[in-house]
């Protein structure tokens, strides 16, 4: 038996005994109250015993749960720490990636620009040569009045 089974069984020995009317106090059987304190002398160093394992089992839960703890505080702060590092190369990828665009579009600017201007060139050329058609055309068409007009039409 377990002392707390044993301090039942006494405590149940001692409740139904007989009480010594006037007096306040009780018959008990001597006999089966000394072997009950008996038992408890034998079985009380072996709960002492568990009792003493589960104390230094608490204190080595207490130690692993704590390391557990630092362990998962040491994971988190590398967690961590990556995060930052790679949120760091995710802005200078995007500082990069705006470089880029900005000098891609300075470029389609520089190269819009220089259409234009290619094309201004080219159709001023186009128009002069046409002036210089219409004039022709204009021309002949004043040679050919004066010509019509000498043969007397």
């Amino acid at each position: 038996m377990n002392v707390m089974a044993l301090l039942e069984y006494l405590d149940e020995e001692l409740s139904k005994s007989a009480s010594v009317p006037l007096t306040g106090k009780r018959l008990v059987d001597v006999e089966k109250c000394l072997d009950i304190v008996s038992e408890l002398r034998v079985t009380l160093p072996d709960d002492v015993k568990d009792a003493e394992v589960i104390v230094r089992d608490r204190e080595q839960i207490l130690a692993d749960a704590q390391h557990q703890a630092e362990q998962i505080v040491a994971d988190a702060q590398h967690q961590f720490e990556q995060m930052v590092s790679s949120h760091a190369i995710v802005q200078e990828a995007q500082r990069r990636a705006n470089a880029i665009i900005k000098e891609a579009a300075h470029k389609a600017d520089e190269e819009a620009d220089s259409c234009t201007a290619y094309l201004n060139d080219v159709l001023g050329s186009v128009e002069q040569h046409l002036k210089r058609v219409l004039d022709d055309v204009h021309q002949n068409r004043i040679d050919v009045n004066n010509s019509a007009g000498g043969n007397g039409r």
